[in-house]
């Protein structure tokens, strides 16, 4: 046990000494692990927009799952060191994914509409950079504005259009906002005149707008799927607090057991919340 403790501390201290270390310039075939690592994490960080310094996090990451676990150990229960070991695993990660999952929803709820107006922007024979200003405007979705306000600003520092896009283009999570800013791309680089443009975006507007619907219906079905597995997921935390409360002493092994303490209870606690994220990741459906 001590030299495990020992292994987990070397660990997290070399962690930090890597996070530390300045890195020079190396191509992509010579990026060390940590390298590739936090490349990875700042992609995560740029699509959920958090404003985080992508080394930090990359660390934090790193060292939470060995730290958790080792402060299990130090309780003296090998159930709640794993427990808190998938937790330092898992926590980072799904709180990311839930930031990029929300932002997916508002900007695909967003799309149509920033559709329509590009396209009777151009129709009217405006030019690019003017439907995206009129996009601004009329944008209702926080990112979506600050997104464009970035684009619009570039631009009046000397950045052609396609490269402020593109590099929008690599923090959206939704895949409607992406066929935009692709074809957006496309439109503008290879000098396709606005007037013959609006007849691409009219048929991404329809595939757009298919796509949406064909989401929330999947969406209203899955419902009563999610509502069920948190149904069932509540009775076995409801069946343990109406055992306890009329009969107390039918929980002595959990109450004054360490066997109790530290292994069968937090064995349950973990074996529930397993039992939840699995239940979500089967019934989850991507569109």
């Amino acid at each position: 046990m001590d030299v495990l403790i020992a292994l987990l501390v070397a660990s997290a201290v070399l962690l930090v000494a890597l996070a530390a270390a300045p890195r020079p310039a190396t191509s992509t075939q010579r990026q060390s692990f940590f390298d590739r690592f936090v490349a990875r994490r700042e992609q995560e960080l740029l699509s959920a927009r958090l404003h985080v310094n992508a080394r930090r996090f990359a660390l934090v990451c790193l060292v939470s799952p060995p730290g958790l676990f080792l402060g299990g150990l130090l309780i003296g229960s090998m159930v709640v060191a794993i427990g808190g070991g998938a937790a330092g695993f898992l926590a980072p990660r799904l709180y990311l994914n839930g930031l990029v999952r929300a932002q997916r929803r508002r900007t695909e709820a967003e799309a149509p509409r920033l559709l329509q107006i590009i396209v009777s922007t151009l129709a009217a024979g405006r030019t690019y950079l003017e439907a995206l200003e009129e996009a601004r405007r009329r944008a209702t979705d926080r990112w979506l504005r600050d997104d464009l306000d970035h684009i619009i600003t570039q631009f009046h520092l000397d950045v052609p259009l396609e490269q402020s896009i593109s590099e929008v283009r690599r923090r959206a999570a939704g895949r409607n906002i992406g066929l935009i800013w692709d074809n957006l791309v496309v439109c503008i680089s290879h000098r396709i005149p606005a007037s013959k443009a609006k007849n691409v975006f009219a048929e991404l507007a329809s595939t757009v707008l298919f796509n949406v619907q064909v989401q929330q219906e999947v969406k209203a079905r899955t419902s009563g799927q999610r509502v069920q597995i948190w149904l069932l997921a509540a009775i076995v935390p409801g069946l343990f607090f109406y055992l306890r409360l009329i009969n107390p002493d039918f929980f002595s092994v959990l109450d004054e057991t360490l066997f109790g303490r530290f292994l069968l209870f937090p064995a349950a606690v973990c074996l529930e919340v397993i039992g939840i994220y699995l239940s979500f990741r089967v019934s989850q459906v991507e569109v």
